[in-house]
């Protein structure tokens, strides 16, 4: 609509909405561009570096990923404040995945695949003075008593060792690993299980080994 002879501030705002949709717009492409470049990385990894194939399924993709690190892979569900869906240690000679509890079945493996990432990526959590442990999120005595079955250097590692958390989507890695989550949900047979067997709870308080 023309504007001519309209107040000033008109000419600013409507400049002021033209600039505000161009950076949403460049924004909304960044995204599309790095969506793409996730999910080719995501397929890659499944595909190629690990091997699967459609209709492989949650035991099959555990014992890869451990065969694939050289070490074992523990998953737990456990009950974990609100804002935290999941996380991983990395042990000296074993891996742990916790899940919480208060999730349904097919978020929940959703949940594993965005740890498993993680655990490809080759990345460990930062050592610093200030980095969270599960002794920062849990009563230590609840996840002693729920790790019956580990070493107890392990339980230690777990309670101690630094942990990477599913909070939130901000940081690439985290971006990345909701990716292939959401590729691997669709690639392999796990969310066509979920209603005979729950493979996640069949699965939950095993080990994968190597």
């Amino acid at each position: 609509m023309p504007t001519v002879g309209a107040p000033v501030v008109w000419h600013h705002t409507g400049r002021a909405r033209v600039a505000d949709a161009s950076t949403r717009i460049r924004s909304a492409v960044r995204k599309r561009r790095a969506w793409a470049r996730a999910r080719r990385r995501a397929i890659r990894i499944i595909h190629d570096e690990l091997g699967l194939r459609p209709g492989q399924g949650l035991q099959e993709l555990l014992h890869t990923v451990a065969h694939e690190r050289g070490r074992t892979i523990t998953v737990q569900k456990l009950p974990l404040p609100s804002h935290v869906s999941g996380f991983c240690v990395q042990g000296e000679a074993e891996d742990t995945i916790v899940i919480t509890s208060n999730t349904s079945e097919r978020q929940g493996l959703h949940v594993l695949l965005h740890e498993l990432y993680h655990l490809l990526s080759g990345s460990p959590a930062d050592v610093d003075p200030y980095a969270i442990t599960v002794c920062d999120l849990l009563d230590p005595r609840l996840v002693a008593d729920q790790l019956p079955s580990l070493p107890a250097d392990v339980v230690r590692e777990v309670l101690t060792r630094p942990v990477r958390l599913r909070t939130g989507y901000e940081e690439d890695e985290e971006w990345s690993a909701e990716v292939f989550a959401t590729v691997g949900m669709l690639m392999l047979s796990l969310d066509d299980d979920i209603g005979r067997t729950g493979p996640l709870a069949s699965f939950t308080n095993r080990h994968a080994g190597i």
